[in-house]
């Protein structure tokens, strides 16, 4: 029988722990890589030509946008199909829909080749830079196509849970991502002959993909089938999708942009430092959720019981890994910020951050029912709650950055995340039925409400000290005797006892 034939989603909680540490390795060793590596590319390079690197960065990062929502839809009809044990129909979907993507991918290529000019001319580059950055942005075009057909490679594998595969070649990229740059600085300082090494490792990357999907399903190589009608599920998804990366980017960065215009650009610096430490956490939320999102569209169809079983518990795991470590940088945020940048730094950011870090926790949770609407195909729920949002969100924004700068705007979106999560958990339970236990439910509220207020009220770096210590051992008490079910313990146990006999040999 062929491999497609064979492959049936695995639900087990110890394969989906797999999955989620491959995902926050595949995340955070390229992040271990930049933190090492900028240092030296940013002497090498002057502060105008890694500036402009940087925007290299962004944009083929952006570029993935282009795929218009196609590859998480090629998850999600990809995984239904393995589920319902469909799988011949899976070479026509994927062939129909790289093919789209390809041709769009391209189109997009060459209109933007036309507005090329304009955009160096925006970042407001040296005449002695202009040039170089110019044919670098020219080069940089040809990685739309790349980029935007490798999400839908990489959505295809991700139907079939192969997470080791795609995170071993995510990390790889994430690493020469930072490190060919400075490899390329041997030979030549020129922004052209990195860009072309950036576009010749995704080439790679990209060639790489394709062959783990000839190799998981045997018809997607020898079956070449263009079948539109088979990818109008996938169009459907995918125009939700779409929406919601439009509104998404807004409500990401609205807060900032209203910092530059409402006070200054040296405001943003206090709000964005804290920022870009304590949005790091959404990494382990992120793989979760990632891995979860084919489970939910291979289970919902044939047993949903199951896929709301696992959205409780997916949600359960990700509050118990990140509440603690929110309560920590909450409760020292001013010892934290003083010890990396200074007192003065501190003293105008700290609030912030505990702000933020709140906010960073709803967002968290909030990302297993926004991938659980995804996965059976309801990306419209969270895409209208986002749409119906926006207003409100920037109006709050504006009004609390006007009254209280920087310490409104991370108010704002604290109170912006935990309506968002709000949302998503009322529509859950109102479509869907799911709803926790209430002796859980109360004590997350308690802990909600009143532990965080905790880091705002105590003072002194030694009684937050012990304070902390005390309340982290009660929490993971209580956590193991009322939040993890009998067989959640002894699976935990196991785990422990296994890594214990690997260390052994």
């Amino acid at each position: 029988m062929e491999n497609n034939e064979r492959f049936e989603i695995n639900y087990s909680g110890s394969f989906i722990a797999k999955n989620t540490v491959f995902n926050l390795l595949g995340y955070g060793i390229p992040l271990v890589f930049a933190i090492i590596i900028i240092p030296f590319l940013l002497k090498r390079l002057g502060t105008e030509k890694f500036g402009i690197l940087n925007i290299i960065w962004m944009v083929i990062g952006y570029f993935s946008f282009f795929d218009f929502g196609i590859g998480r839809g090629l998850t999600k009809i990809i995984a239904e199909k393995i589920g319902a044990n469909q799988s011949e129909q899976i070479s026509k979907i994927f062939w129909t829909s790289l093919y789209l993507m390809l041709a769009v991918s391209l189109v997009i290529a060459l209109i933007i080749s036309f507005f090329i000019p304009d955009l160096v001319n925006i970042f407001h580059i040296s005449k002695s830079m202009h040039t170089e950055t110019l044919k670098a942005f020219y080069l940089l075009v040809i990685s739309v196509p790349i980029v935007s057909t490798t999400a839908g490679l990489r959505g295809s594998l991700e139907a079939y849970q192969k997470f080791g595969t795609i995170n071993i070649m995510r990390a790889i990229m994430g690493i020469f991502t930072f490190l060919g740059p400075l490899i390329v600085l041997i030979i030549t300082n020129q922004l052209f002959w990195i860009v072309a090494f950036l576009i010749l490792l995704r080439i790679i990357i990209w060639t790489f993909y394709l062959l783990q999907c000839f190799k998981v399903n045997n018809s997607i190589k020898n079956e070449f089938k263009l079948d539109f009608n088979t990818i109008k599920p996938v169009l459907n998804f995918s125009i939700w999708i779409t929406i919601a990366n439009i509104v998404g980017p807004i409500i990401l960065y609205s807060d900032r942009f209203l910092i530059g215009a409402l006070i200054s650009a040296a405001a943003i610096t206090y709000y964005a430092t804290p920022y870009e430490i304590v949005t790091k956490l959404l990494l382990i939320p992120g793989a979760l959720s990632g891995v979860l999102f084919p489970v939910f569209s291979a289970s919902f169809i044939g047993n949903p019981k199951l896929s709301q079983k696992i959205f409780l518990r997916g949600a359960k795991f990700i509050f118990l890994a990140v509440y603690p470590m929110v309560f920590l940088i909450a409760m020292f945020a001013f010892e934290g910020m003083k010890l990396w940048l200074g007192t003065k730094f501190a003293m105008q950011s700290y609030f912030v951050l505990q702000l933020l870090s709140i906010g960073i926790l709803m967002n968290s949770i909030s990302m297993i029912p926004n991938n659980f609407f995804q996965g059976i195909g309801k990306p419209k729920i969270p895409t209208l709650l986002n749409a119906a949002e926006l207003p409100f969100y920037i109006f709050l924004m504006w009004l609390l950055i006007e009254k209280h700068g920087i310490n409104g705007a991370a108010f704002a979106y604290m109170i912006g995340a935990l309506a968002d999560a709000a949302l998503m958990y009322i529509f859950a339970k109102k479509t869907f039925g799911i709803k926790f236990k209430t002796k859980l439910s109360a004590f997350s509220f308690f802990l909600l409400i009143i532990g965080l207020v905790f880091p705002f009220i105590l003072s002194g770096f030694i009684f937050k000290l012990i304070f902390s210590s005390i309340y982290i051992f009660i929490f993971i008490l209580t956590a193991w005797k009322y939040y993890f079910s009998l067989e959640e313990r002894y699976f935990i146990i196991s785990m422990f006892k296994m890594n214990n006999i690997l260390r052994e040999q």
